[in-house]
Order: C-alpha cells, then structure tokens, then sequence
C-alpha cells in the first residue's frame, strides 16, 4: 500500500458515517477500524515511507493515557533500582513485599514517594527530594526508543455514540505522523502531558522485579510528540 492508496481507503471508511463497534469494550475501536481497511494487524506496509506505519485509533474525547513505550534510566543495574527501592519504596502488608514501588513521576511537583522529574539540556532526570540521585534519560537512548517503537503512526481519531445502547464509530479525522524532536518531548515532559511509571518491588528472596519503566502520554497529546504531520483525511 502506498500513501495515495490508505487515503482512499480512510476517505471511503470516514464516508461510512457511524459504524457498530466490532467488539465491545476499549479495544474495540482499534479492532473496528482494522477490519474496515481490511488489515489483519495493526502495522500498515507504507512503502513511499520506506517502512511499516503503526495504525492506532482514538476516541477525539479520551482522556486516558498510553504508554509510549518503556525505557529504564541510566545508569544500567540492579543497584539503580535497589536505591530506588530502599530510599522510596514502601510496604503494602497484604502483600507481603517488603518493598515496592509502583509510582508515577512528573515534572510540576513531587508526588508522594518525594520524586518527581526534572529536565536538563539533554537529559530527563529523576529527582528526589531531600537526596541527590543520579539517574536519567538521555536524548541518545530517549531518541533511539522512539525511533525503534513509534517510526511513524497512522493516527485517526473518531466521534463515538451510543445508538440502541451499543458503541459506534465514525472514522472522520487521520495523520501520518513521523519524526521524533527531543525539544518537543521536553516541553511535554515539563507540562507534565508525558509521565513515567516506576513499576518495581523486592521479592522474597532479595531480588528485584522490574515490571519496565513506563513513560506514558495523554492520548489526546500523542499527536504532539511527532515533527512530521500529515493530514490524510
């Protein structure tokens, strides 16, 4: 498929009007969507871009958040986390972890385990109130995630109502997004539109589980993350 070609397949699915959700529940727009332009998963071969466009769709009035992708900082190792762990961790007795910590960080102030971020010329930084840390994202690492996750995304947005009590979709709004830009990201960073997710605890034998370190966005803010911009329908 070319780009001329997913044009005309997103102009006659938008031409649909409202169409019933083929599954019910959050999945089920992406799963509609899919089956409408007829792609059996959500990688779209574009090959005037010399790749493969991710396809997600997104009710316009979603507030929620999607992880981007997941990212642990620097420096590598297990001490990273058992410091992380032993200064900010906490313990839940109904579970009988003796230290977890299952936190979300942004930029406008420290939540309750006393982090927050913070962003520096090239880097994003993980601050600790009260305690000098040294752990960060670089523009290297930040860049090459991106790059190698998002490359480029087919991005549709869709108006949704309830019609007999069922969910339905019109497909009415589409981009191709490409490029990634670190000063975007920051600016998005310190408006606190991107977090990031510890999601980490002590087992009982002294090792540490690291479920991945997740930077999340808000789903109506994805569309800013991107350099590049193309309206398709």
């Amino acid at each position: 498929m070319d780009l001329h070609a997913l044009k005309k397949e997103l102009q006659r699915v938008k031409k649909l009007g409202f169409v019933l959700t083929h599954r019910v529940g959050d999945t089920g727009i992406g799963k509609t969507l899919e089956d409408l332009l007829h792609i059996k998963e959500n990688n779209i071969p574009l090959h005037d871009i010399a790749g493969v466009a991710e396809l997600k769709a997104y009710r316009r009035n979603a507030k929620s958040m999607l992880t981007l992708f997941t990212l642990e900082p620097l420096p590598k190792g297990g001490d990273r986390d058992r410091m992380l762990l032993d200064n900010f961790g906490y313990s839940k007795r109904a579970n009988g972890r003796s230290k977890e910590l299952h936190s979300t960080l942004s930029c406008k102030r420290y939540n309750n385990q006393s982090l927050k971020l913070s962003v520096a010329e090239d880097k994003i930084r993980v601050q600790g109130k009260g305690k000098r840390l040294n752990i960060y994202w670089d523009v290297k690492s930040v860049r090459k995630k991106f790059d190698d996750k998002l490359p480029a995304l087919v991005y549709v947005l869709a108006d949704t109502k309830k019609i007999k009590g069922k969910e339905h979709f019109n497909f009415n709004e589409a981009y191709l997004l490409r490029g990634f830009d670190f000063e975007l990201f920051k600016k998005m960073v310190k408006k606190d539109q991107i977090v990031v997710d510890f999601r980490m605890y002590y087992r009982p034998d002294g090792s540490v589980r690291n479920h991945g370190t997740g930077f999340r966005v808000k789903i109506n803010k994805l569309y800013d993350c991107f350099r590049n911009k193309d309206r398709l329908i």
